[in-house]
């Protein structure tokens, strides 16, 4: 019956689009295509993050975006265990790094909005999931597969790492928000002439 399409399995309620962008959650399938699609968001931009670090050459931009792709890739393990405060870490860190570019007067591309929209979503979808609840105890499940590399990066990996690892996330993740807060407000203080900038002559 499945392989000729015929079954009656619930799929995900919303069209691809609509799942990267508004999503809704009305039943497990959503909920599970929401988290596998949260971690592939992910780990999408934390491989840009060290890809955009590497390309500047700067030790420390190298250090600071290892740190960041470190904590969006465990993050991507919460989301997909419907964590919504993980969606929420690494969604402010994002914002942040954006606000200080712009500060830094270096307006943000077409790309790093499109991310900053993505992780909006993303945090939208992880609530979503994590407050779902379904109407029966033994109400039917999506499989997590186990037989493609895929499969035991977004299936398998999720349930077993996150557990172990979602209290060094939250440290970690902390700690750069909160670098990152300070990073933008003395930014935004030499932007405003309340701290003056580096090599400004004291009168």
């Amino acid at each position: 019956m499945q392989t000729l399409g015929l079954s009656e399995e619930p799929r995900p309620s919303d069209g691809r689009l609509k799942s990267i962008f508004w999503p809704t959650v009305q039943n497990a399938w959503d909920v599970d295509y929401l988290g596998r699609q949260g971690l592939w968001i992910c780990l999408l931009i934390a491989g840009f993050q060290v890809v955009v670090a590497a390309i500047t050459g700067n030790p420390i931009v190298i250090v600071s975006g290892i740190a960041e792709a470190l904590v969006f890739v465990v993050g991507g393990l919460g989301v997909r265990e419907s964590n919504w405060p993980a969606a929420a870490m690494v969604f402010g860190i994002f914002l942040l790094n954006l606000l200080y570019s712009v500060a830094q007067g270096q307006p943000p591309g077409i790309l790093m909005i499109i991310a900053a929209g993505l992780l909006l979503s993303n945090f939208r979808a992880a609530f979503l999931a994590s407050k779902w609840r379904p109407a029966a105890a033994d109400e039917d499940r999506p499989t997590r597969f186990n037989e493609t590399l895929a499969d035991k990066l977004a299936d398998q990996l999720p349930a077993k790492a996150w557990p172990a690892l979602r209290i060094p996330f939250f440290v970690l993740a902390s700690l750069l928000l909160l670098l990152s807060v300070l990073g933008l407000a003395f930014a935004y203080m030499h932007l405003f002439g309340v701290l003056p900038h580096a090599g400004t002559a004291q009168p």
